[in-house]
């Protein structure tokens, strides 16, 4: 009897174990009837279903609507529901996530053309409710994104993007700061302009941080050449101001706390030649101390960053895509993940990517919310712990390729070179050139892993002067920037 009673015991035991372990990963997609869709936040509900908020195109519409849509998960990747927000008919809003609740409903903010703002929440059903118009046009500006909104210990919401002085042009922007009640009461606001000696006009928050002492931690630009960490307090009083090490940081800064810490992990992308990498650094008493940097060929923006007991999650751009990284603190790659798709809406041209695309679940499996972009298709992936779906095999490694230009920066002419570690295939052998934005210009066919690019579109025109990036994939896509001079 006592053996049988064992017996029963050690099965449950693996049963129970089984289950725990029998987690599906997904990548569900799906082509929406729209112009452009860009993901803005995710989070992950109690039974491990998921809510995506994202910003919706539809240029073709005689308004040119700019709309927003709340898409429901369930804990397979089946779609539950969708929702279409276009609060008050207005032609054009920016959808920004909160948080969500142990009932699973979420809070999220709406930014309307006009600078009007307001504050809404959906619940697991997928009922909207609009909770109140949190700022009207009196004040003086036109707030077009939030970037990311937290909700604080006391229950108020905090939230940063950016806002413009002027209505036509977009010239001028300052970095913004809102505060509102739980019930939708404006409490404080706070704006910051670029820096009298910028070249560019152009300042915006990125992302934001909580602090032990009440006050704020932001991430944002005042400078077109310098990116910052402002610290405020909950009145937007701004208390200590501490400048990023370097120069030329690019677009993009997230801020996370770290776990049972009192410093902060900060990474961003670095876009001055040679120095063309991305930076992660722990951030404490107003001290960034260098943790480790990765070649810009994986990653050349941060949008999102989240934080595990063990991981660092960087998600981002890449050329003709994104990717999602699982880095140790000590900047080891444990593995990547790649989507087709810019993330990118009309509304996002008013601001940058959104900071909370990222979420991990009890588990420690990681979902990433991304989309096609002007392709009109929604992505949402989630992956294991070891960065895979169930139903994927182990592989045998790609080829390592390795790609070179010289001279690099280049006047008129740059000779790009590949070497391989296997034979290269006798068809679609070529290099793809692309600029900054991602737009492809050129592709070159290689010879003998050679090949020479004169500078020059697929017109013939020849290219301003800048930075642009070569892609080479055959097995592992491999990515390497040049500089422009001429």
């Amino acid at each position: 009897m006592f053996n049988l009673k064992r017996l029963i015991f050690t099965m449950f035991i693996v049963l129970i174990g089984g289950f725990a372990y029998s987690q599906s990963g997904y990548v569900y997609s799906e082509s929406l009837p729209v112009n452009a869709i860009a993901s803005r936040s995710i989070f992950v509900c109690s039974d491990n279903s998921v809510v995506v908020l994202s910003n919706v195109d539809d240029i073709e519409d005689e308004w040119c609507t700019y709309y927003s849509t709340i898409t429901k998960l369930d804990p397979d990747g089946n779609l539950l529901w969708r929702q279409w927000l276009n609060p008050g008919g207005f032609p054009s809003c920016a959808i920004t996530g909160v948080d969500i609740d142990a009932e699973d409903t979420v809070t999220f903010i709406f930014a309307w053309t006009g600078g009007e703002i307001s504050l809404g929440t959906i619940d697991s059903e997928g009922v909207v409710a609009t909770l109140s118009v949190l700022i009207d046009m009196d004040i003086p500006y036109y707030t077009k994104s939030f970037n990311k909104a937290l909700r604080t210990p006391n229950n108020e919401i905090v939230a940063v993007g950016k806002a413009y002085q002027d209505y036509i042009f977009y010239e001028l922007s300052s970095a913004c700061y809102f505060r509102f009640s739980s019930a939708g009461d404006t409490l404080a606001t706070a704006f910051w302009p670029v820096d009298p000696d910028s070249p560019y006009h152009q300042a915006e928050a990125y992302d934001l941080a909580l602090m032990d002492n009440g006050n704020i931690l932001i991430a944002c630009r005042l400078h077109s050449f310098n990116c910052s960490i402002l610290e405020i307090n909950p009145d937007g009083t701004l208390v200590n101001r501490f400048d990023l090490p370097g120069q030329y940081q690019g677009l993009n800064v997230s801020i996370c706390r770290e776990l049972n810490s009192p410093s902060y992990i900060i990474a961003y992308a670095m876009d001055e030649y040679p120095d063309q990498s991305i930076h992660v650094d722990r951030f404490e008493n107003g001290v960034f101390e260098p943790l480790f940097s990765i070649s810009g060929s994986n990653l050349y923006s941060v949008d999102s960053m989240i934080l595990g007991t063990d991981n660092i999650y960087l998600c981002g751009k890449i050329i003709g895509g994104g990717t999602l990284l699982s880095l140790t603190y000590s900047g080891e790659l444990n593995w990547s993940w790649e989507q087709l798709g810019s993330n990118f809406s009309s509304v996002e041209r008013y601001g940058s990517a959104s900071a909370a695309l990222l979420a991990l679940d009890n588990d420690n499996c990681i979902y990433w919310a991304w989309s096609g972009g002007l392709r009109g298709s929604q992505v949402i992936t989630k992956l294991l712990p070891n960065g895979q779906l169930p139903i994927v095999d182990e592989v045998q490694a790609p080829p390592v390729n390795t790609i070179s230009a010289y001279p690099n920066p280049m006047k008129d002419e740059v000779t790009i070179k590949i070497k391989q570690d296997v034979q290269s295939p006798s068809t679609d052998n070529n290099v793809d050139i692309f600029n900054i934005k991602g737009q492809l210009i050129r592709s070159l066919k290689l010879t003998k892993g050679e090949t020479v690019w004169d500078g020059k579109d697929s017109g013939g025109k020849p290219c301003p002067k800048g930075i642009y990036l070569l892609r080479y994939q055959y097995g592992s896509s491999q990515i390497t920037k040049i500089c422009k001079t001429r």
